[in-house]
């Protein structure tokens, strides 16, 4: 009879063991799938997140000014800076310098490429080897210096504009003033 008991004790005991394991493992799996619905929601939300991000960026690059943006406001502030130092107006020769070093630092920004030219690096250059020999003139006022070192700038424009296929964009000395609503002769408005 011993024997009789301990084995309904022995299956007794495997029964509520397998119940405890079925318990258990209905425990843990209902976890596991509540940890599997937050891992989705948190992913779901970080695709939005993504998706709203780049958005932004392509509505941010098309507001983005292009190279040739960048180009024509760079022609403008260079014949700008012929004028003011052809008449002797250093401060606003300066001031405009300023300005043309500061465009050609943001085109820079654009890391361009035109057929196989690194603009980039060509504009890098331009801002380290002629700019500098070009605002020295600035602050000297030295209107012979300035003229030679402001052709020098533009063969260097030119160079880049031929080398990276754009020959037909050849620039000069401007010939008349590009704006016409601007003294370039410096006076005293204190009088």
């Amino acid at each position: 009879m011993l024997k009789k008991s301990s084995i309904i004790t022995g299956f007794i005991l495997l029964g509520l063991g397998f119940i405890l394991m079925i318990v258990l493992y209905i425990s843990s799996s209902s976890k596991f799938e509540s940890r599997n619905e937050k891992l989705a929601a948190e992913i779901g939300s970080l695709k939005d997140s993504l998706r709203s991000t780049q958005r932004s960026v392509d509505t941010l690059k098309h507001q983005t000014p292009g190279l040739g943006e960048y180009m024509t406001t760079i022609q403008l502030h260079i014949s700008k800076l012929w004028f003011a130092a052809k008449n002797m107006n250093w401060g606003l020769a300066k001031y405009e310098f300023d300005e043309l070093a500061e465009t050609i630092e943001a085109a820079e920004s654009l890391h361009a490429i035109q057929n196989n030219v690194d603009i980039s690096a060509v504009l890098q250059s331009l801002r380290n080897a002629q700019l500098p020999s070009l605002g020295q003139t600035i602050t000297q006022k030295d209107n012979p210096k300035f003229k030679e070192a402001y052709g020098q700038t533009l063969t260097a424009c030119n160079g880049c504009h031929a080398a990276s296929g754009h020959e037909y964009i050849h620039i000069i000395p401007p010939i008349r003033e590009p704006v016409t609503n601007q003294l370039w002769i410096v006076f005293d408005l204190r009088k």
